[in-house]
């Protein structure tokens, strides 16, 4: 009878396999023959009676059954690597986390962190992917989800980490010179997942001004927006963690001292109802502080 160390690696096989799309991929990354990983492949499709990928000449897709099982094949060797570490001499952390995070922060503050973790815990890899659109946690493949907004997966175990302050900046040449600014009146750049062609800002107070643009120009890339708004060609809603250097430097200045942007949470998202390896709790903890010293 197959052991369980046996379906273990049948399933680590597989999972190789569908987060590669590439059998010969996945013999690198296992030191493995092919044919050896084509083989476990079919013992496992055998053991449980479905097809679990389609192959083709360039590419490996998975079946219904095979998206199926990849969740749970990952928590199964998530839940086996944290048996692993709670047995282990000396309690240092090792392996892999796998994080998607958000191209601007993920450019920036968030791996900046990261870097400090590894250098504290040097037997950590990390693969760190930057994405803005939102993902599917399971088929990803992802041990931790560092996202912008809200997360839309009900399934998933969401903290939040911290709420960007945002507001109004622009370069000092593309204001008015005197009098007061009317906001509705200046050129606007746009960054198109948050603003669009409407503007809404908050005093104080918590009353609400909403106004309709036309932007100058719209952009779907905070950095292209910041570098627009630096070029002099309109204001917009960034971030202050975006651009304080930029304004300490003068470049960019807040164009409404009095008038912010609602805030947006930074969350993070775990899988639910698993026993995660000690390296992924260690690095939630971790970037979860990070973000709360230098977010909030």
């Amino acid at each position: 009878m197959t052991s369980r160390f046996d379906r273990l690696s049948l399933l680590d096989t597989f999972v190789r396999v569908a987060e590669r799309r590439s059998l010969s991929a996945a013999a690198r990354d296992l030191d493995v023959s092919q044919p050896s990983v084509s083989r476990q492949l079919a013992a496992l499709e055998a053991r449980l009676g479905v097809v679990l990928m389609r192959r083709t000449t360039h590419d490996v897709t998975l079946t219904p059954d095979g998206l199926d099982l990849l969740a749970d094949a990952r928590r199964l060797i998530g839940e086996w690597e944290a048996i692993e570490e709670r047995t282990a001499e000396g309690g240092t952390l090792a392996g892999r986390v796998r994080v998607i995070a958000p191209v601007a922060l993920g450019q920036s503050l968030l791996v900046n962190g990261t870097a400090r973790f590894m250098k504290q815990h040097p037997n950590v890899t990390i693969d760190w992917r930057l994405r803005d659109d939102p993902i599917r946690f399971a088929e990803e493949g992802c041990d931790c989800w560092l996202k912008v907004g809200p997360v839309p997966d009900d399934t998933l175990v969401v903290r939040e980490l911290a709420r960007v302050e945002r507001l109004v900046v622009g370069a000092p040449e593309s204001l008015p010179e005197t009098g007061d600014v009317d906001l509705a009146a200046l050129p606007w750049v746009t960054l198109g997942p948050f603003e669009g062609n409407r503007i809404e800002l908050f005093n104080r107070e918590g009353f609400a001004t909403v106004f309709a643009v036309a932007p100058r120009m719209a952009s779907d890339n905070i950095f292209a927006v910041q570098q627009a708004v630096r070029q002099g060609v309109g204001v917009a809603i960034l971030p202050r963690w975006f651009v304080a250097s930029a304004l300490d430097n003068g470049i960019l200045v807040d164009v409404a001292p009095d008038w912010r942007a609602a805030r947006l949470p930074v969350n993070l998202a775990l899988a639910a109802g698993a026993r995660r390896p000690a390296r992924v709790e260690a690095f939630a903890e971790y970037i979860a502080e990070w973000c709360g010293e230098r977010l909030s």
